[in-house]
């Protein structure tokens, strides 16, 4: 069944009908509402993807309400909630948070206060982003559209695209540029430069009809193209330019879904979140050029559209999704049902554990006054999560918490049986089945190992009788050195610092043995070792991915070159260097050199 739910399941070109893309859009709703436990859209806005905003949801919010979803009040003040709670240090945060408040309707100021702090301010990706933003009426002191716009065509290569760093443009950058010019095409200079990319991205395209980004072929890029023309009302199912060996762009997308709805970013992957909700809002986007209705982010929902809109006395359902039959729009139910020949296959991910420091100044568990720190082990399955929280007093050091645990399950679930023999539920199923349960939490104990802040941050580097070399690691955040008060002013989080490897050593071993010395707060997922080594490094020192722009996060660089291979993976040699560097551009402010 894993097998089964890793096939792509097109493979093969087709003419596209309406209901072909609304049944894809309703797969990856469908799989969406069945990761959410949520019984139908409105519910799953109201709840999770509310509780998610300015974290995980904002991307499936803004898609969402360009399919006629409109009643975001519960997101809209989530977001608010959030904004008002966090300082967002990234620019081109601050700008999708703008038109993700936009999409849900908000008349909230954000909108356009950030955008003189903000345009520009980030790069290539912030002045995309905000013009944006002026696209939907939205003005500041410092820019105007034509501004912006005279901006980024100056930023066109010879090739016709546009990228954050080189000589040569980039699919992904040069498509999400278009999208932002199209609606200013009535300037000639706009619509040259448009035609420009155009012949760029036609040059660019595959004969299975996607694109590939850094030499990986991905659903992520067809999506930006595909929402690039459907922007400019170009219909690539027709568009020669845009058809190779007869397939066409949706060809390059619809490959990569999954049997459950969801889209791989790789062939042969996993589900990515990435490559799911970039598929949902290019087909949406595709949608509505085939319904005559404006780009992808030219917003319905904007206050300042609504406001200026006489009373139409348009029809709007109870769960507040709006009947645009007037523009073509099909009436879309609230509630999308689940396919009945989808294959969920239940998979074991990762085991996380999370011990948080009592002298830790932020994103700490533990109590000042008990000096006991809360650890949270959470076990995933495609349909369930299990948490256990552990209270760890660090006066209990060295005592063995296992056999007391286990003790007490094994005691609850006596409780339990006695319980159900009482009242007459004596069906063997039932104890057979509280038997199970029983036993999967003893194997959840025994194979965690949960530890208070001073055990697990010993202050002593590990001792190791069968060294086979020295390398030397360090931490470094200098692109974003000073931006905040856990930040150090320096970027220096940890100098470079020797350490002893065995055998079989790998670089995220010797992370988390620097962390464990050092007191450096690391967050991760995944397990390090051989075919199975994923490990993600998602934050080092309280600092994550995405802090500072949606193309932030921790890379790794050894002996100066950044590898293909993840840190769970790469086994280290004696004299290696390490180091651990983030980047607020996909590493291209660091000036990397990949491992060939």
């Amino acid at each position: 069944m894993l097998g089964l739910s890793l096939v792509p399941l097109k493979a093969e070109c087709c003419e596209y009908t309406a209901d072909d893309i609304e049944s894809v859009i309703g797969g990856i709703v469908d799989y969406k509402l069945r990761q959410t436990g949520s019984g139908s859209v409105q519910e799953w806005l109201g709840g999770e993807a509310a509780e998610g905003a300015g974290r995980s949801s904002d991307w499936y919010v803004i898609a969402l309400s360009q399919d006629g979803y409109t009643d975001l009040s519960a997101y809209e003040s989530s977001l608010r909630s959030y904004l008002a709670g966090n300082n967002i240090a990234s620019a081109t945060s601050r700008e999708k948070f703008a038109l993700a408040l936009c999409a849900a309707g908000s008349s909230d100021s954000y909108i356009s206060d950030i955008l003189d702090s903000s345009i520009g301010e980030q790069g290539m990706m912030s002045w995309i982003y905000g013009l944006h933003v002026l696209n939907n009426g939205y003005t500041c002191h410092n820019f105007t559209k034509d501004s912006v716009v005279d901006t980024l065509l100056s930023m066109q290569y010879d090739d016709g695209g546009w990228a954050l760093f080189g000589s040569y443009g980039d699919i992904d950058v040069t498509a999400m540029t278009v999208q932002a010019l199209a609606p200013n095409c009535g300037r000639s200079d706009v619509s040259e430069a448009v035609d420009r990319a155009l012949d760029f991205m036609s040059s660019r395209q595959e004969d299975n009809g996607g694109y590939q980004s850094f030499g990986t072929p991905n659903p992520e890029s067809a999506a930006q193209v595909l929402t690039a023309l459907s922007a400019l009302g170009i219909d690539c199912r027709y568009d020669d330019r845009f058809i190779k060996n007869g397939n066409n762009v949706i060809d390059g997308i619809t490959a990569y879904q999954l049997s459950d709805g969801s889209f791989c970013h790789a062939m042969g992957e996993e589900s990515n979140e990435t490559a799911t909700v970039q598929s949902l809002y290019s087909l949406i986007a595709f949608k509505r050029m085939t319904e005559g209705r404006s780009p992808l982010l030219v917003l319905d929902n904007n206050a300042l559209h609504k406001q200026s809109q006489p009373d139409t006395h348009e029809d709007t359902h109870s769960d507040g999704h709006h009947d645009n039959s007037n523009a073509g729009n099909t009436d879309n139910s609230n509630t999308r049902t689940t396919a009945a020949k989808s294959v969920t296959a239940a998979k074991t991910s990762s085991v996380k554990t999370t011990v948080t420091s009592a002298a830790a100044t932020t994103k700490t568990t533990s109590s000042e006054k008990t000096d006991a720190v809360t650890t949270t082990v959470t076990v995933k399955t495609s349909h369930t999560q299990l948490t256990v929280t552990t209270i760890a007093s660090s006066t209990d050091k060295h005592k063995n918490y296992k056999p007391t645990v286990i003790l007490i399950i094994v005691g609850a679930a006596a409780v339990i049986a006695v319980i159900i023999f009482i009242i007459g539920k004596r069906n063997y199923k039932n104890f057979i089945f509280l038997a199970l349960v029983t036993g999967a939490a003893v194997v959840i104990v025994l194979v965690t190992d949960i530890s208070s802040p001073e055990e697990y941050y010993s202050g002593e580097k590990k001792h190791k009788d069968n060294a086979i070399g020295t390398v030397t690691m360090e931490i470094n955040c200098g692109t974003i050195a000073g931006k905040a008060e856990h930040i150090p002013a320096d970027g220096v989080i940890l100098a470079p610092t020797a350490f002893d490897i065995e055998a079989g050593d790998t670089v995220f071993d010797i992370l988390t043995e620097a962390a464990q010395t050092y007191g450096i707060q690391v967050e991760n997922t995944g397990s390090s070792g051989g075919s199975h080594g994923m490990v993600y490094i998602a934050g080092i020192n309280y600092i994550y991915e995405f802090d500072f722009g949606d193309l932030s996060g921790w890379v790794y660089h050894v002996n100066g070159i950044t590898p293909s291979r993840n840190c769970g993976e790469y086994v280290l040699s004696d004299g290696d260097k390490i180091e651990w560097l983030y980047t607020c551009e996909l590493g291209h402010d660091l000036d990397e050199v990949y491992e060939k």
